[in-house]
């Protein structure tokens, strides 16, 4: 099964705010203490939510190995969210941005997420860019066939590692939206070509735009959020 490519240049924008609104969205900056079979780590969040009413998704946002939780909030990812009625939580993965600088050590990258993820009491939207595909994808598809347990999407933009789950991913039902920049030959495709076979996915490649496609292209990039998430949300 083909995965299907959306064209990002033909999605609605999505909703103009402000700079005023914006800037009047209220980022709680907060650290959480995630308890792990061996240890506990605290880790550095930014969290955003809808000014009224419950929030439609929740979105958990990691972040790339030269980044941070900031990254999100610069871009106005956060903020827009918000804005659109979702909750995000944006976090510093151990030993980066604000959190401690401490290794899990024994513990897996699988267990850390699952712990986040029971901390928050969330079944989120997982945003995970480069380097956080190490946390994110075994923590999905290590055991497939459970993926829409513990998400109700993915948002995979040219994570690490791909390959090592490309076994797994047929067996998978999460809606997954498959984001890569145009420029970015190397990592970008490589992880489009193992993810494509998840049978509930699609692909959008984000033109001029490297490997932090979200950074280059920010809008574009909000389009597709904005796109999906409603999706998911309907």
């Amino acid at each position: 099964m083909s995965s299907e490519m959306i064209d990002v240049t033909q999605l609605p924008e999505y909703p103009a705010a402000s700079e005023a609104d914006l800037a009047a969205v209220e980022i709680e900056q907060k650290v959480l203490s995630v308890k792990l079979s061996s240890m506990t780590v605290e880790i550095y969040s930014q969290q955003t939510a809808p000014s009224g009413g419950s929030p439609k998704l929740t979105v958990l946002l990691l972040h790339g190995m030269s980044f941070t939780s900031q990254n999100w909030v610069d871009i106005k990812t956060l903020q827009n969210l918000a804005l659109w009625g979702f909750r995000a939580v944006a976090i510093d993965l151990p030993g980066y941005g604000k959190s401690k600088n401490e290794a899990l050590g024994p513990v897996s990258n699988e267990e850390f997420m699952a712990a986040v993820v029971s901390l928050l009491q969330i079944k989120p939207v997982i945003i995970s860019p480069s380097m956080s595909g190490g946390f994110a994808l075994p923590y999905l598809f290590e055991d497939p066939l459970q993926s829409t347990e513990k998400a109700i999407g993915y948002i995979p933009v040219a994570p690490v590692l791909t390959a090592n789950w490309e076994q797994n991913y047929p067996k998978s039902q999460l809606p997954t939206l498959i984001v890569y920049g145009s420029r970015d030959e190397r990592l970008g495709f490589a992880s489009r070509d193992s993810l494509k076979v998840l049978p509930a996915s699609q692909i959008a490649e984000i033109p001029d735009a490297g490997h932090a496609c979200y950074m280059n292209q920010p809008a574009l990039f909000h389009n597709l959020l904005y796109w999906f998430l409603n999706k998911l949300s309907a």
